[in-house]
């Protein structure tokens, strides 16, 4: 009887031990492992150690403790200690409370109290590391329930929701958005929720898990985009007024719409789908859509009133010549050649210069538009030598350079066109006193050397 008393009492003891010095920082630096704390009580009796004390003892007390102390517990044992267990004292496993073996094999439970009451499985390892206690992938872990942690849910603290987690105890808890946020339903009052009848509906409906308002409110019938997103509820549900508000955009901006100037909307007879031109950015930079005549080149920069007069938008004609008549006279040739008024068939929008005419079909009439490159031509000097305007007889319509000048029926004035041909002949004394300039009496109309 005794004897199991003093049995009970020891494992009592050591187990008092456990919980003492599962409390106490193991890790001190100033203790070393086969030391012992005396901030953690008395030194557990361990008479049953090996008989050999000068294993760990040295001197005439029992306070001095080896300092060459050496044990490899993975060789010896072949359990190697691992993260916090690796600087533990070796009293706190190997004492009197019995052959350690025994709670080894019950694992962490075997020397570690579970605060959670087996509500989490006996299997520490899933949350706990060997380092310290701290929860190690406590969101990831949480992805796998019912309730994945995301937003704001996943900065909580696990008391916040599961009360009694402060001392290990995770209880089953509802999922219902209103079983944890009755207080903030109860103080929503802009807009008052329970006036307007929201306590029963989900608040998943509005809002999400990254907070209650601002850029986490939802708003799915009217999605919230630009300016509308920083816009107060009051501003369009008007008197806390929410069912039946419009969702056109004039349904709102009516009053923009009626004082828009520039260009007048109502005078113009614009439509009222503000969205064609507008975003919701800003009423600024507006981005009509040009799509009876596109806005390319030149016009995608030219301002509303350049081709809408006095505001007038409905029967702006759509072709050049209504707008670029002016242009149009101006033009060298143009109005003398009789030049077709469609614009586009020699020019693009982007500049009147670098037209690309298509001179297909054309031979005669050329000096209609180059008369002036006719009266600057030096050589010859087609003025001066009297010559025709008939320019396609020597040129060709792809360049003035290229020429054929026929001349059939051409028989003096030759020096009117090649006086520098005249002038070098050293060798024949052209240039000698009385030299005749009458070429035909010496050569022909196919090569000066005949």
């Amino acid at each position: 009887m005794n004897r199991n008393t003093n049995s009970l009492s020891l494992l009592l003891l050591a187990s008092a031990f456990v919980f003492l010095a599962c409390a106490i920082d193991g890790s001190r630096s100033s203790v070393a492992a086969q030391e012992w704390d005396k901030l953690r009580g008395p030194v557990v009796p361990h008479d049953d150690f090996p008989a050999d004390c000068s294993l760990c003892h040295e001197g005439d007390d029992w306070n001095t403790i080896r300092a060459d102390f050496v044990y490899d517990h993975a060789k010896e044992t072949g359990h190697a200690l691992e993260g916090a267990h690796e600087a533990a004292g070796c009293l706190r496993c190997h004492n009197d409370r019995g052959p350690v073996q025994l709670y080894s094999v019950r694992g962490c439970a075997g020397c570690h109290e579970d605060p959670h009451e087996s509500r989490m499985g006996s299997d520490c390892s899933s949350c706990h590391s060997q380092s310290n206690w701290l929860v190690v992938g406590a969101i990831a872990d949480h992805a796998r329930t019912r309730f994945p942690l995301v937003g704001a849910h996943a900065a909580a603290a696990c008391f916040a929701c599961h009360q009694g987690a402060e001392v290990g105890r995770f209880e089953r808890v509802s999922i219902a958005c209103i079983d944890c946020h009755a207080d903030d339903l109860a103080t929503a009052l802009v807009p008052n929720h329970q006036t307007l009848g929201w306590a029963q509906q989900d608040c998943s409906t509005c809002h999400t898990a990254a907070g209650w308002g601002g850029g986490a409110f939802k708003h799915p019938y009217f999605p919230l985009t630009g300016a509308h997103r920083s816009t107060a509820c009051a501003e369009c549900h008007v008197g806390g007024v929410y069912k039946g508000t419009p969702d056109t955009c004039v349904g709102c901006h009516q009053r923009e719409y009626d004082l828009a100037a520039r260009p007048d909307h109502a005078a113009a007879g614009f439509g009222t789908q503000c969205q064609q031109c507008h975003s919701t950015s800003n009423w600024n930079d507006a981005n009509f859509s040009h799509a009876s005549w596109p806005l390319t080149g030149a016009h995608g920069s030219a301002s509303c009133s350049a081709c809408h007069g006095g505001g007038v938008y409905d029967g702006t004609p759509t072709n050049c010549f209504a707008c670029h008549q002016r242009e149009y006279t101006a033009a060298p040739g143009h109005v003398a050649g009789n030049f077709s008024t469609s614009c586009q068939q020699c020019h693009s929008t982007a500049t009147w210069q670098g037209a690309s005419f298509s001179h297909v079909g054309i031979v005669n009439g050329c000096v209609a538009c180059h008369l002036d490159d006719y009266n600057g031509t030096t050589n010859p000097n087609h003025a001066a030598a009297s010559l025709g305007t008939q320019c396609q007889q020597c040129h060709g319509v792809n360049s003035w350079n290229v020429n054929n000048f026929n001349h059939a029926g051409v028989t003096r004035g030759c020096v009117l066109c090649h006086a520098n041909d005249f002038d070098p002949n050293e060798d024949r004394e052209h240039r000698k006193p009385g030299a005749s300039q009458n070429c035909q009496w010496c050569h022909d109309t196919n090569d000066w050397d005949d």
